[in-house]
């Protein structure tokens, strides 16, 4: 069998393992490698009086349907432009609907040296399953 015809059998495979690797580079390695830490919702709510951001990366039509109160909105594709508003000097604590953007943002936070750099696990659905607050609306 030569490499082309095995490429043309199992394409399929090749397709989604390359899907699946690319998948556990984005939420796994990646931000492990750079120095980001996941948080969960029972450890945020522990942490959540201590000084840091709290950076909501979703759509600007999944924030308005409930967020966190203490939130900054920076929708993900904003993230390298609007760093700047997020303080340097606290930790920042990123959220999404699932957990897959958010550690994406932290990764691109972390690698431009923000310290300490957490990824919500559960995104937004942890968060209201914890019980923790949510606000409707665009502000």
């Amino acid at each position: 069998m030569t490499p082309i015809d095995f490429m043309q059998q199992y394409a399929v495979y090749i397709f989604i393992t390359l899907l699946i690797s690319w998948m556990l580079w984005q939420r796994v390695i990646a931000p492990r490698l750079s120095g980001v830490k996941n948080v969960s919702a029972s450890t945020y709510f522990a942490m959540r009086d201590e000084p840091h951001t709290l950076v909501d990366v979703r759509s600007g039509g999944e924030w308005a349907g409930g967020h966190a109160p203490n939130a900054v909105h920076i929708p993900l594709g904003d993230i390298a432009r609007r760093k700047h508003e997020i303080a340097a000097d606290k930790a920042v604590v990123v959220i999404c609907a699932s957990g897959n953007r958010s550690a994406m943002a932290a990764t691109a936070l972390a690698n431009a040296g923000m310290k300490p750099v957490y990824n919500f696990s559960g995104g937004m659905g942890a968060w209201q399953g914890a019980g923790l607050p949510v606000r409707t609306g665009t502000k």
